[in-house]
């Protein structure tokens, strides 16, 4: 059966059956040329094979009396000549029943093919097979094992779901693909396969009709007749004769509208034409077009393409024009920007030689830097770091003063950039030193905002290493600076500040003193500045302690708090949240860093339903604006999100593409915190095999101390303890627990003890478990969030009787639940199923293993819902076992069933179904089944009716 994307799978084989059952068929297969057009038609010549019929290609005689499949592949390519033969088959009555099948695209048919097909008569019975493109689904069941969720993206972006053009799209890489699909215009360097399937569509073209088709390729879609007849250097109503012959052969389509526009009938066409054809011819083409629209008024941005491309050396006026044009669009294609910008700076001339400023050096600086941010923004960070000492000098010389007086062309802008580009980076110290050479210089030679900025990006990056005194030191410089406010810069900065200050764990009255003068010397800010200022300080209150001190360490302390981390936290937050609800998605595109640190506010609160809310708005706009840099830290975010709420499958596919799209960036650090947040998800979606070989990989690029490989071997040391080896698990998470440096997050220091509690109780060693177990109480008052005590409780269960234990847990499972922490929720739950089980409290235990088997099934958490099961089992197997019931007289062989099969046997013979005995007995179904068999050769029954007969009248309801 072939499946299509939206209409139900195609069955042949019924298609078959109706000719073998006498009836004549006319069968139209209709789709986009590439999409399985002709697969389609080999399914069902194979079908017609195996049910006897014969076979045949093309209208030539096929012998008489025996049923038939004529296959006609690509019926609309066939020609005029085509028609009346075609007329002539379909005119007459078979003599046999048969099935005529032919295959056209879904673009306009030709006129004598219409012609043809309207000569069947009533001998034929019409039916259309639709060949829509693939589901993403589908797609992505085609494609090699292995391949990433970005990619995955992007090869169906670029092929439309039409399968055929794969073949040219798989051997490009990711960074191809991601230029194939971001550029302004088609490459011409792409690699084209000689094997590619869709060049046969060129063969056989007339050489005036190849040219056209050229023109109209270097146009883009859609194009104007005119501007190709100007391009092409011929009179337009030959211009439009030629493209009636290519529409005719589908490569061109008509655009509905009305316009007299056309379009390739697929990108990837225009794209393919685009790259075969001979660079010298390419160039040319892409002058005249940039005449041609230069002559009717075309805007800078639409004459922008054509100018990169036939730039001449030296040719000041179109560098400038590319720099206007990269400008204008810089906001919502960077990369299209950086593309103009990287061509105007290489046709400058490197000095002025006595022509105007706004020619010479200024202009030069002007664009490298516009450059810089368009770099930034798509993650070009080695383009940015050979670009700043060029800017740096220019600064030095003055030349950037002669460049005019925009924010982004300040120094002190690109080199707050750089710092923070180096510092997310992971190299803080080259980042500082940029900072600390800049703060160096004479103090005329740095305006007091430029001063400001550098020293509050200075301090954020001491509160970063835990040095809040030299922090606090920078602030206080920064606020004390003369010129009064500074606005943008000046919030931002504070809020950042305060932000890294949260993430030290503590110090919340500096955090709100700093928070609350930035917002006083904000004064009217605007919203963005004052959502961002609103996300630090309630990052910060998260980490206030929304319960007293000793609730968590104290064993009779089950009471869970409500979600969120206190009423502070709260009210910071819902502000933030209005805040930035408020904001247009204009305004937010520019301060994605501020949306990423509210939804980390909002997770360390346990608001991850808010959090995924607002990284899902985020993650948008930097995907539709080209903010390609900001995508892995926005997925990253969202991932925690998802597996925080259960959402495991899709936690996995955002942590993944976070780290393809890092990888694609250059960014190994952040690709692999992506790669341990798969590995988390992995561990209670698909178990601990698949988390221990992600976080083991992590762990050997990161063996050394650092926050990134002492989180590695955290989440190894939870895949090892749900592997079997506790003592694997404490040489792991003990080092990194007992560690000094501040972890990632507040609570990952919880999850370590927890681990070594279980671990430690596991391996027998009572007092180190109870050791932990306190040390993770510890953790958990000092981070203040409701996951973090209820992991700290479960920590304490184990080491607690039963009873105490049960208290504990169900603390655990109710705080966790209000939270929306689904996944600790989850397992607290089946720990508090094999307490209550250890304390004989059956029916309890089966109600709670019940729940979180049902959670598991439900969103597919594959390894939760085995262990869930397992611990059914258990229950099921410490369920008292019923007396056997007075035999029947004369049933000799019933008297040897065993009770498990005696309950078994009256289950059956109230009418419930091995799926239903196995569920009120938690065993599988094949134990059952099993089961049955015995009872079946042991009763001499033959079937389950006669079973039943035989011994429903004797067994009452054997439920469990």
């Amino acid at each position: 059966m072939r499946h299509t994307a939206t209409h139900d799978p195609v069955n042949v084989e019924e298609l078959v059956g109706a000719c073998l059952d006498g009836a004549s068929l006319l069968v139209e297969i209709a789709g986009e040329p590439g999409s399985g057009r002709t697969r389609l038609l080999g399914e069902l010549a194979a079908a017609a094979r195996r049910g006897g019929l014969l076979v045949t290609h093309g209208l030539q005689a096929a012998p008489p009396g025996r049923g038939l499949l004529r296959c006609l592949d690509d019926l609309d390519l066939a020609g005029p000549a085509t028609a009346e033969p075609l007329r002539r088959l379909l005119a007459e009555p078979p003599t046999a029943p048969t099935v005529v099948t032919y295959s056209v695209s879904t673009g306009t048919m030709p006129a004598w093919l219409v012609s043809g097909l309207a000569g069947a008569g009533a001998h034929f019975r019409p039916h259309r097979i639709p060949v829509a493109p693939l589901t993403p689904e589908v797609f992505a069941a085609q494609l090699p094992p292995g391949t990433g969720p970005m990619r995955e993206a992007l090869l169906y972006e670029l092929s439309g779901g039409v399968p055929g053009w794969l073949d040219l799209l798989t051997p490009l890489t990711s960074r191809q693909l991601r230029e194939l699909a971001t550029s302004d215009h088609a490459p011409g360097s792409l690699p084209v396969p000689a094997n590619c399937a869709r060049l046969r569509e060129f063969h056989g073209l007339a050489p005036e009709q190849i040219e056209v088709a050229r023109c109209a390729a270097v146009l883009g879609d859609p194009f104007a007749p005119a501007l190709v007849a100007d391009i092409a250097d011929r009179a337009t109503a030959a211009v439009l004769t030629v493209l009636d012959e290519l529409v005719a052969r589908d490569l061109m389509r008509p655009v509905d509208g009305g316009a007299p526009l056309f379009r390739f009938r697929h990108p990837l066409l225009r794209t393919l034409v685009y790259a075969t054809t001979p660079p010298g011819r390419r160039i040319t083409a892409h002058a005249r077009a940039a005449r041609a629209l230069a002559r009717v008024g075309a805007p800078v941005p639409q004459r922008a393409p054509h100018l990169a491309r036939s730039a001449e050396q030296g040719d000041r006026g179109t560098a400038d024009a590319l720099a206007r044009a990269a400008r204008t669009v810089l906001d919502s294609w960077p990369a299209t920007a950086a593309s103009w910008l990287r061509t105007a700076l290489h046709i400058l001339p490197d000095t002025a030689d006595g022509v105007l400023e706004d020619s010479g050096p200024a202009a030069r600086f002007r664009i490298a830097a516009l450059l810089y941010h368009a770099a930034e923004r798509t993650g070009q960070y080695a383009e940015c770091r050979h670009l700043l000492p060029v800017l740096l000098d220019a600064a030095e010389n003055g030349t950037a003063a002669e460049a005019g007086a925009e924010d982004l062309l300040e120094r002190a802008v690109l080199v707050d950039l750089h710092a923070r580009l180096e510092d997310g980076l992971g190299r803080r110290r080259f980042a500082r030193s940029l900072v600390d050479a800049e703060l160096a210089a004479e103090p005329a030679a740095i305006a007091p905002s430029g001063a400001r900025l550098l020293r509050l990006r200075r301090a954020t990056m001491a509160a970063a290493e835990g040095d809040l005194p030299a922090a606090r030191s920078d602030v206080a410089q920064a606020l004390g600076l003369a010129g009064g406010p500074s606005g943008v810069l000046r919030m931002d900065a504070a809020a950042t500040l305060a932000l890294a200050k949260a993430a030290a764990e503590g110090d919340l009255p500096a955090v709100r003193s700093d928070v609350a003068q930035a917002l006083g010397l904000a004064g009217g800010s605007s919203g963005v500045l004052r959502v961002d200022a609103a996300a630090t300080l309630a990052l910060a209150k998260a980490a206030a302690p929304p319960y007293p001190t000793d609730a968590v360490a104290h064993p009779d302390a089950t009471a869970p708090p409500r979600a969120g981390t206190g009423s502070g936290a709260d009210d910071s937050i819902e502000a933030a949240l209005r805040t930035a609800e408020s904001l247009t998605d204009a305004e937010l595109a520019g301060r994605l860093d501020a949306a990423a640190r509210l939804g980390e506010a909002l997770g360390l609160a346990d608001r991850y339903g808010d959090a995924l809310g607002l990284f899902d708005r985020a993650v948008g706009i930097a995907r539709r604006t080209g903010r390609v840099a900001a995508l892995p830290r926005l997925l990253l975010g969202r991932a925690r999100a998802r597996t925080a709420l259960g959402r495991l499958s899709a936690a996995q596919r955002d942590a993944h593409e976070a780290e393809e799209t890092a990888a694609v960036l250059g960014d190994a650090v952040s690709a692999d915190r992506a790669r341990l947040a798969r590995a988390w998800a992995a561990l209670w979606c698909d178990g601990p095999d698949d988390a221990a070989a992600l976080a083991d990989d992590v762990l050997r690029r990161h063996p050394g101390p650092g926050p990134l490989g002492e989180s590695a071997a955290g989440v190894l040391g939870w895949a090892r303890l749900a592997q079997g080896r506790p003592d694997d698990c404490l040489d792991l998470v003990l080092p990194v627990a007992r560690g000094t440096r501040r972890p990632p997050a507040p609570g990952e220091r919880v999850l370590w003890w927890s681990a070594a509690a279980t671990a430690a109780w596991e391996t027998g060693a009572a007092a180190a478990a109870r050791e932990f177990a306190a040390l993770a109480a510890d953790g958990a008052s000092a981070c203040r969030t409701a996951g973090a005590r209820a992991e700290a409780l479960v920590a304490r269960a184990r080491h607690t009787p039963d009873e105490g234990a049960v208290r504990l847990l169900t603390a655990a499972v109710e705080a966790s639940a209000v939270a929306g922490l689904a996944v600790l929720e989850c397992r607290a739950r089946l720990d508090l199923a094999q307490r209550l089980l250890a304390a004989g409290r059956l029916e309890d235990a089966a109600a709670e293993a019940g729940r979180a088997k049902e959670w598991a099934e439900r969103t597919n958490a594959r390894w939760l819902r085995a262990v869930a099961v397992n611990t059914q089992r258990r229950i099921g197997a410490c369920r008292p076992r019923r007396t056997a019931e007075p035999q029947r007289p004369g049933t000799v062989a019933e008297e040897t069933l065993s009770v498990r099969e005696e309950q078994i046997l009256g289950m059956v013979c109230q009418g419930m179904s091995n799926g239903e005995v196995a569920g009120a007995l938690f065993v599988s179904v094949k134990t059952v089944e099993a089961h049955l068999t015995r009872i079946f050769r042991k009763t001499g029954a033959r079937s389950r009716s006669s079973l039943v007969a035989a011994f429903a009248a004797a067994r009452p309801v054997a439920r469990a």
